[in-house]
Order: C-alpha cells, then sequence, then structure tokens
C-alpha cells in the first residue's frame, strides 16, 4: 500500500513537473519567429550577392565599351563613334532598369523579415517622408485636429 501510494506521488510530481517546465505557448512563438528571421538573414546575404553579380556583368561591358569607344574615336569615324555611344546608353539604361528592380526586391523581402507592427510604421513613414519630399503639406483635417 505504501509502495503504491509513493509510486503514485512520485508519478504524480514528475508528470507535473514536466508539465510545468514546458515553455508558454508565447515563447514558442517567439523563438519561431526568431528562427525564421534568421533563415531570412541568410536569404537577404545571398539575395544580396547574387545581385551584386548581375550589377557587375553590366559593369564589365560598359568597360569593354569604352575601350571600343575610345578606339573609334582614335580612327576619327563619326558613325562608328555615334554607335558605340547608342550602345553605352543602352547598357546603362538596362543596367538602371536591373538596379532598381533588385532594389525592389530586397526592400521587400527586408519588409517580409519585419514584424507586422513595424512593417505598418515603415509604411506609415514612408508615405510621409514622400509627401515632404513632394513638398505637399498635410491633409486639411489632419492640421485641423
Amino acid at each position: 500500500m505504501n509502495f503504491t501510494i509513493t509510486f503514485l506521488f512520485s508519478a504524480l510530481l514528475f508528470v507535473c513537473h514536466n508539465g510545468w517546465s514546458q515553455p508558454s505557448k508565447s515563447y514558442k512563438k517567439q523563438m519561431k519567429a526568431k528562427e525564421k528571421a534568421q533563415g531570412k538573414a541568410t536569404d537577404f546575404d545571398s539575395l544580396q550577392k547574387e545581385s551584386a553579380g548581375k550589377l557587375l556583368k553590366y559593369d564589365k561591358k560598359l568597360t569593354a565599351l569604352d575601350k571600343e569607344l575610345k578606339d573609334a574615336q582614335a580612327s576619327g569615324n563619326l558613325e562608328d563613334v555615334d554607335k558605340v555611344d547608342a550602345k553605352i546608353r543602352e547598357v546603362k539604361g538596362k543596367k538602371h532598369f536591373e538596379k532598381d528592380k533588385i532594389e525592389n526586391k530586397i526592400s521587400k523581402e527586408y519588409q517580409k523579415s519585419q514584424d507586422k507592427e513595424v512593417r505598418k510604421r515603415m509604411k506609415k513613414n514612408k508615405k510621409k517622408s514622400n509627401r515632404i519630399n513632394d513638398n505637399k503639406r498635410e491633409p486639411f483635417f489632419k492640421r485641423l485636429f
């Protein structure tokens, strides 16, 4: 009888101890979000390295075209100079387009790694900065109240 009571009591303590030692749901949720953010950080780094490689390709093309331009200027043929200038403008345009696309992608990835409140605050600040940069006043009702 004493043995069974002792066994039941020790089993009860063991079960209760395991129940108490479990982390709360909010803690688990925070840890899960932290792990997810760390994974995003590594993705973010690889995304930046990849995009730097894409822009480097355009830089190499531009250096090659600069050499062609100098050769064309040395020869004195204006038609060749105009053709090379057009190629340079085209490559610069493509580079600018690619750079804008990469910046948008990086900013979206960065926003995904933030909390909901932080994303809201970033959006609000972006709207305010755009309004200030466009040199527009705050809306009438905001100024009034």
